[in-house]
C-alpha cells in the first residue's frame, strides 16, 4: 500500500515506523521523510476502565436469538475482542453457542452500514447527517395520519416496550415477528392448558427423552444453549446413570444424531404415534392425573397399529417406545421446531402436552410460568399487516431488526405489497433484503455499543451495556424514537427521557429500586431469578387434542414427487450468512461450507442415479432452485431436505449469491399462527450438471480404527474399557503388530517414560493434559468458533476448502455406524485437535527447530522460524497442522474486522504451519498472574477457549500432575482412550468412549 494512501486510523506497521513518542502529542521521525510522521495522542487523562496491555470484561447479553444468554465481553484498549458465557446466568450457565460466539463478526462486520442513507429520485442512496434524516422521519410522521405500520424483530424489553407505546401515541401499530418462532408450542398450550406461554423444558432432569421433529440442539429451537446443556447432564454417562434418548424425525438431524435411537416416520404423522403412545400410557399404567383418565375414550382409538399404517413405524416399536417412557420417571417429550413445522405442528405440540400431562411430567420437566420469549406474534399477525400495505391502508412503514424480504417466502410477495407504501424506513445496520426496499435508512448500534435490556423469561431480566465506543458514528433505534417524540410533540410528549440510556435506567429503577442496586445489576448482567410456578391442570377445550388426520402437503403427488423439508442451518434464518465464521463452519451433520446442498436418500439417489455433487433442480408450485446433491444416509427415503440460511440477494459480500434460499419452494400462507415451513412437496429433476461439494468430511466410516469407540450401558456399568468392550462384542485387536513388535514396542514406551524423569521434566512443571468425555459431546461445533475467535484463525474461503486447505485448529469428525443390511443407522462424533503428543513425531522432522516440546508438555510451534517443508504434517497422524498457502491472514481480516484480533496471538503469514496451542496464551497469562500473587497456580486458572465455550460442558483442561485435578480424575475413568494408540505417540489428549443405551430386541 502506498504511503500517499488515505488512512482511517492507526495500525500496528503505521506505529511501528514511528520510533518514539515524548510529551503530549510529539513523534519522532522514521526513516528520511517527513511525511511518514503521524502524531500520537498518549493518554492525558487515563480511563480508569482501560489498561493498556490489559483486558477489561463487561457484562452485557447474547441478542443472537430469544434465549438471551448472558455474556462476559472480554475488550482490549477499547475494543471488544471476546465473547464468553455469564457463569452466574441461569440460562447458559457460562457456555455459549457458535451464533453467540459469532456475534463479533456482526459488531465489526465490513458491510455495517456507516450512517444514515436517503434514496434518490434515480434509486440510488445518498448518505445524510443524522439531524437530516431525523427531520426527514418527523415530516413523513407528521402526515402519516396514524397510518404507521412497524415490524419489529427485537426481543422482548424496554426497547420493545418503548417501540409499542411510540407507536400506539401514533395510532399506529406494531407486529413483533422472528422467523423461528415456537408459535406452534404456545398455541398447543392454549389449547390444552389454557397457558399462553411456552414452557421452560428440563432436559437435565430428564431420564427419558423422546423428541418428535424437534431439533433441539440445533440454534432454531427454543432455548439451544440450556437445551444442550441440559440434555448433556441427562444423556452424559455419570455415576453409572444416563437418559435414553430417541428421536422421531424424517431426517436425521443434530440431534437425531446424538440418540440413542432414530426412528425415520412418514411426515406429518408424528401425532399418530404420540397419540398411540399416550393411549398405552393410559391403558397399562396407574397413577395418572385424574382428569386424564378422563381422556381414555377419546384416545382407545389411537392405537400403536393405527399409528403403524399412518407411520410406517412398526405398532412394536412404538409400544416397547411408550412402556419405556412410562418406566422412566421423570420423563420428557419434546416437539416444535422447523423439522416437524408442517400444517399439523400445533396438533403434534399439543399431543406432547397431553403425553407429558399424563406421564406426570407436567410440572418437573415442562414447567409454566416463565413464559419464556417465544419470538413475537406469529406469522400469521405478520401476514395480516403487510396485506394492509396496499389501498392507502400504511403510509410509514418502519422495520426494526427483520428481514422480512428474505425470511418469508416468495410467494407471501412481501417486497410487492411493500412497494404500495409511500414511504419505508430500516433501520438494520446492514443493506439487506428489506432495507435494500426502503426509502430511509437509520442503521441501529449493535448490542454491544448500546445501552438496550431483554426479558427473556419471567424471573430474568439481562441488561445490556455499551462495552466501547461505536465501530462508526451512529444513533441507538431507542435515542431515535425519543427525539422524534420530542419534536412531534403532541401524544409522544410523554415519551420525554434525554436518553434512552437515561429512559432505560428510570424503568429498572423503579423495578430494582435504589442506584446502588441497578449498579450491582449491571455489573452482573442482570437480575436472576426463580420464575415462580404456574398451577396446570386440563384446560375445557383439551379433548379437541386427541386428534389425528394426516396434514395437507401442496405440490405434486407421485412416484416422482418427494416431501421438501428446508432444514436448520448454522446460519440460522439468514441473519448470520454475512459472517465468514459462520459460512465456513461445516454443517454439523454433512460437513458441507459455504453453499446450499440437496440431501438425498441413497436409495432414492440410486433409483434415480444421481451421485454427490450432480445438480438438482427442485420445482414446487411456488418456485424453483437448483443446489448440488449431497448423498445422505439420515434422511427419510421419500424426503429431500434443503439447508435454510442461503441464497440472500443481498446482505453483503459474503453472504450475496451464496447458494439458494428454500423458501422460494414454500407456500407463503399462514397455517394457524404460524409458517408451515415443512408443507410443500416437489419434483426432483436432474440437470446434467456437476458441481464439487465444499465439505469437510472425510471418510465416512471409521473401517475398524477405533477413532471414536462406544460402550453399552451395561458395559460401562461394569467398568469396561473400550478394548475389553470390543473383545466382548467379538471384535478383537487388528493384527497390526507382530509379537515381537508389540514387545519392542511395549519396551520403547517404558525406556521413554524413563528417560522423562531427567532434564526439563524433573522441574517442578504442570503437564497439561485435556479430556473430552463423548459421552457428552454433541458435535455442536461451538468449540470450534471458539478456537476461531480466540486464536485469529483466518477463514480460508469455498475455493480453499474445495483444495482441503481449511484452517480450522480444531474439526469435529463425523463417523457413520449402521444403516446398512437393516442395521439402525447412528452416528459418531469426535473433537480432533492436536493432541501434543509426549511423543510428538512432528518434532523430530523439522530441518529448523519450529515443531519443539515445551517443558510443561506442550507441542510447540515457533511461527517465525518455520520455513513452511510440511514434514510435520506429513508426519502428524492425526493431520491436525495446517499450512498457510496463501496470505489468508490478509483478506480474512478486512477492515474493521480487524478489530476483533486477539492481541495476545501472532497472526501469522503465509508459509507457516499452525496448529492448536492448548491456548498458550491463556496459560502464560494465568501462570504470570499467579506469580504476581505469589501463589501456586490453581485448577481451573487455566480454560482454553473451547473448554470454555463448550455447551455440553465436555472438555476438560489442566494439569495431569496434579492428582485432585479435575482432568487427572476425569482421564481415570475406565472409558478413557487415545486415538490411534498404537502408535505410541503418548497424546495429551484423552477421549472417554460414547456410551449408547442400546435398545434390547
Amino acid at each position: 500500500m502506498s504511503d500517499s494512501t488515505p488512512r482511517e486510523g492507526l495500525d500496528r506497521r503505521r506505529f511501528l515506523q514511528v520510533l518514539g513518542v515524548t510529551g503530549a502529542g510529539a513523534a519522532v521521525v522514521s526513516g528520511c521523510s517527513t511525511q511518514k510522521v503521524e502524531k500520537l495522542i498518549p493518554y492525558l487523562v487515563q480511563s480508569e476502565d482501560q489498561v493498556p496491555g490489559l483486558s477489561t470484561w463487561y457484562a452485557s447479553t447474547c441478542t443472537e436469538c430469544s434465549a438471551g444468554c448472558g455474556l462476559h465481553v472480554r475488550t482490549r484498549e477499547g475494543r471488544a475482542i471476546k465473547l464468553e458465557g455469564n457463569p452466574e446466568h441461569p440460562v447458559n450457565a457460562g457456555k455459549l453457542c457458535a451464533h453467540g460466539q459469532s456475534a463479533l463478526q456482526g459488531l465489526y462486520n465490513p458491510d455495517r452500514l456507516t450512517g444514515p442513507k436517503a434514496r434518490q429520485a434515480d434509486g440510488s442512496f445518498k448518505d445524510i447527517t443524522w439531524d437530516d434524516a431525523l427531520a426527514l422521519l418527523v415530516q413523513k410522521l407528521q402526515g402519516a395520519g396514524g397510518k404507521l405500520a412497524v415490524i419489529n424483530g427485537a426481543n422482548r424489553g424496554t426497547f420493545s416496550d418503548l417501540l409499542a407505546a411510540w407507536t400506539a401515541a401514533q395510532g399506529g401499530k406494531v407486529v413483533a415477528y422472528q422467523p423461528f418462532s415456537a408459535e406452534p408450542i404456545r398455541q398447543a398450550s392454549q389449547q390444552v392448558f389454557g397457558l399462553n406461554e411456552v414452557p421452560v423444558f428440563d432436559f437435565a432432569k430428564a431420564k427419558y427423552i423422546v423428541s418428535f421433529g424437534a431439533d433441539f440442539l440445533d440454534g432454531a429451537w427454543v432455548s439451544p444453549v440450556e437445551a444442550q446443556l441440559g440434555f448433556a447432564e441427562a444423556h452424559g454417562f455419570r455415576n453409572g446413570e444416563m437418559a435414553k434418548h430417541v428421536s422421531f424425525s424424517p431426517r436425521m438431524g443434530l440431534t437425531g444424531m446424538n440418540a440413542d435411537e432414530w426412528l425415520a416416520p412418514r411426515p406429518g404423522s408424528e401425532a399418530a404415534i404420540v397419540l398411540a403412545m399416550a393411549n398405552v400410557l393410559l391403558a397399562e399404567r396407574s397413577g395418572n392425573p385424574a382428569d386424564a383418565n378422563a381422556l381414555r375414550g377419546a384416545l382407545a382409538a389411537h392405537t400403536p397399529e393405527k399409528a403403524q399404517e399412518a407411520s410406517g413405524i412398526n405398532a412394536e416399536v412404538i409400544k416397547r417406545v411408550a412402556r419405556e417412557f412410562a418406566s422412566a420417571s421423570p420423563s420428557l417429550a419434546v416437539a416444535g421446531g422447523i423439522p416437524a413445522q408442517h400444517r399439523g405442528a400445533a396438533e403434534l405440540c399439543a399431543a406432547v402436552h397431553l403425553l407429558n400431562y399424563i406421564a406426570g411430567n407436567v410440572g418437573t420437566t415442562v414447567r409454566y410460568g416463565a413464559d419464556q420469549d417465544a419470538g413475537g406474534d406469529g406469522y400469521a399477525a405478520l401476514l395480516a399487516l403487510v396485506d394492509g400495505f396496499g389501498g392507502g391502508a400504511t403510509s410509514v412503514a418502519i422495520v426494526h431488526e427483520a428481514n422480512p424480504a428474505y425470511a418469508m417466502p416468495k410467494k407471501a410477495d412481501f417486497a410487492g405489497k411493500f412497494a404500495k407504501v409511500p414511504f419505508k424506513v430500516s433501520t438494520s445496520l446492514y443493506l439487506d433484503e428489506t432495507a435494500a426496499l426502503c426509502d430511509l435508512l437509520l442503521p441501529n448500534l449493535h448490542a454491544l455499543e448500546r445501552w438496550d435490556d431483554a426479558r427473556s423469561r419471567k424471573g430474568v431480566s439481562n441488561l445490556l451495556q455499551p462495552v466501547m465506543e461505536p465501530v462508526f458514528p451512529g444513533m441507538a433505534t431507542g435515542d431515535l424514537l425519543l427525539k422524534t417524540a420530542q419534536k412531534l410533540g403532541g401524544p409522544l410528549a410523554q415519551f420525554s427521557a434525554p436518553s434512552y440510556e437515561a429512559h432505560l435506567k428510570a424503568q429498572w429503577l423503579k423495578a430494582v429500586g435504589s442506584e446502588d442496586a441497578w449498579r450491582a445489576a449491571l455489573a452482573k448482567g442482570g437480575v436472576y431469578g426463580e420464575a415462580p410456578a404456574a398451577p396446570v391442570k386440563l384446560a375445557a377445550g383439551a379433548a379437541s387434542a386427541v386428534a389425528f388426520s394426516a396434514p395437507a402437503f401442496d405440490g405434486p403427488e407421485g412416484e416422482d414427487a418427494f416431501w421438501l423439508m428446508p432444514s436448520p442451518s448454522v446460519l440460522g434464518d439468514g441473519r448470520f450468512a454475512n459472517r465468514p465464521w459462520m459460512l465456513e463452519l461445516p454443517d454439523p451433520v454433512t460437513r458441507i461450507t459455504w453453499h446450499a446442498w440437496v440431501e438425498i436418500h441413497p436409495d432414492t439417489a440410486k433409483e434415480m442415479n444421481v451421485r454427490e455433487g450432480e445438480i438438482l433442480r427442485l420445482e414446487s408450485p411456488h418456485g424453483t432452485i437448483e443446489a448440488p446433491a449431497y448423498v445422505f444416509p439420515g434422511i427419510h427415503p421419500r424426503v429431500v431436505s434443503v439447508p435454510m440460511g442461503f441464497g440472500h440477494t443481498s446482505y453483503g459480500r459474503f453472504a450475496t449469491g451464496s447458494g439458494v434460499n428454500v423458501l422460494d419452494l414454500v407456500d407463503g400462507a399462514a397455517a394457524g399462527s404460524f409458517l408451515p415451513y415443512f408443507g410443500t412437496r416437489v419434483k426432483v429433476i436432474k440437470t446434467m450438471n456437476w458441481k464439487k461439494v465444499a465439505k469437510t468430511e472425510g471418510t465416512t466410516r471409521q473401517l475398524g480404527r477405533g477413532i471414536v469407540n462406544w460402550l453399552t450401558l451395561d458395559q460401562a456399568k461394569r467398568g469396561l474399557t473400550p478394548l475389553e468392550a470390543l473383545a466382548e462384542e467379538g471384535h478383537g485387536e487388528h493384527e497390526v503388530n507382530t509379537e515381537r513388535e508389540v514387545e519392542a514396542i511395549k519396551g520403547f514406551d517404558e525406556a521413554q517414560r524413563e528417560k522423562r524423569k531427567y532434564g526439563a521434566y524433573a522441574n517442578e512443571n504442570p503437564m497439561w493434559g485435556m479430556v473430552i468425555d463423548l459421552g457428552r459431546c454433541t458435535g455442536c461445533s461451538a468449540c470450534v468458533t471458539a478456537c476461531y475467535a480466540e486464536n485469529n484463525i483466518p477463514f480460508v474461503g469455498e475455493s480453499e476448502v474445495l483444495r482441503g486447505r481449511e484452517m480450522s485448529w480444531m474439526r469435529i469428525e463425523r463417523y457413520w455406524e449402521g444403516g446398512e443390511e437393516g442395521e439402525p443407522l447412528q452416528a459418531r462424533v469426535l473433537p480432533m485437535l492436536c493432541q501434543h503428543c509426549d511423543n510428538a513425531p512432528c518434532e523430530p522432522v523439522c530441518p529448523v527447530y519450529a515443531a519443539y516440546h515445551t517443558p510443561d508438555g506442550l507441542n510447540g510451534q515457533v511461527y517465525n522460524r518455520c520455513v513452511g517443508t510440511r514434514y510435520c504434517g506429513n508426519n502428524c497422524p492425526y493431520k491436525v497442522r495446517y499450512f498457510n498457502w496463501l496470505a489468508y491472514n490478509q483478506k480474512a481480516f478486512p477492515a474493521p474486522l480487524n478489530l476483533q484480533l486477539n492481541p495476545d496471538v501472532t497472526v501469522r503469514a503465509r508459509g507457516v504451519m499452525e496448529k492448536c496451542t492448548f491456548c498458550v496464551q491463556r496459560i502464560r497469562g494465568a501462570q504470570h498472574q499467579a506469580r504476581l500473587e505469589d501463589r501456586k497456580l490453581r485448577d481451573g486458572d487455566v480454560v482454553t477457549a473451547c473448554a470454555q465455550a463448550c455447551p455440553s460442558g465436555a472438555i476438560t483442561f489442566g494439569d495431569m500432575t496434579d492428582p485432585e485435578a479435575q482432568v487427572t480424575k476425569a482421564g481415570a475413568d475406565s472409558r478413557g482412550y487415545h486415538v490411534l494408540d498404537l502408535l505410541n505417540v503418548r497424546p495429551a489428549v484423552t477421549y472417554l468412549a460414547k456410551v449408547v443405551h442400546r435398545t434390547e430386541a
